[in-house]
């Protein structure tokens, strides 16, 4: 590629990522395809489209882009968490789980990641395993809100009702019972 068409490629990348960001997705979109023409195979041009796509609710079209962005880069976990992203804008907790898993795998010092993952386990009614997952990224993350929610709610679908007030009660304060009714006070 000559260095003049490289040039600019760029700068339609650089003008077609300020569309984006000013929230001109469908132009920025038709930049980006141009920039495809000549570089089928960019994954910053693929996950743009894709990002465009999701921002305009296409969604079927923005999984498209980001799986191919993921035939590029498999191992990208920035590329994994948008589909992720994807599945969990559009409450498909079972795939976006598989990906989040995998991209917890691959950087472990995500958590928004960890918290998505605890979401999707209460979401998919997965109880025990949310129960687990909580007690160990509590370990890592103990003041995290959204896993210590969905620890509490785990706990109490298990059965584990007695360890379930006692944290409920650490984190809010005295439980008093009253003709079957439960006050937090």
């Amino acid at each position: 590629m000559k260095i003049d068409e490289q040039k600019k490629l760029e700068s339609l990348f650089l003008k077609a990522e300020s569309l984006r960001n000013e929230g001109n997705f469908q132009d920025a979109i038709e930049l980006f395809k141009i920039i495809l023409k000549s570089k089928p195979n960019s994954t910053p041009v693929l996950n743009g489209i894709a990002n465009c796509y999701f921002q305009l609710n296409k969604f079927e079209l923005a999984e498209e882009y980001y799986i191919l962005c993921l035939k590029n880069e498999p191992l990208n976990p920035v590329l994994i968490n948008n589909l992720s992203f994807l599945y969990l804008r559009t409450r498909n907790f079972k795939k976006a789980l598989q990906l989040l898993e995998k991209s917890l795998q691959i950087k472990s010092d995500q958590e928004n990641i960890v918290e998505k993952i605890g979401y999707c386990l209460i979401e998919t009614k997965s109880y025990l395993r949310a129960v687990t997952f909580c007690e160990n990224f509590l370990k890592k993350y103990p003041k995290n809100n959204f896993l210590i929610s969905y620890y509490e709610k785990s706990l109490f679908q298990t059965g584990r009702n007695v360890e379930g007030l006692k944290l409920l009660r650490k984190q809010k304060g005295f439980i008093q019972f009253d003709n079957d009714k439960v006050n937090i006070i």
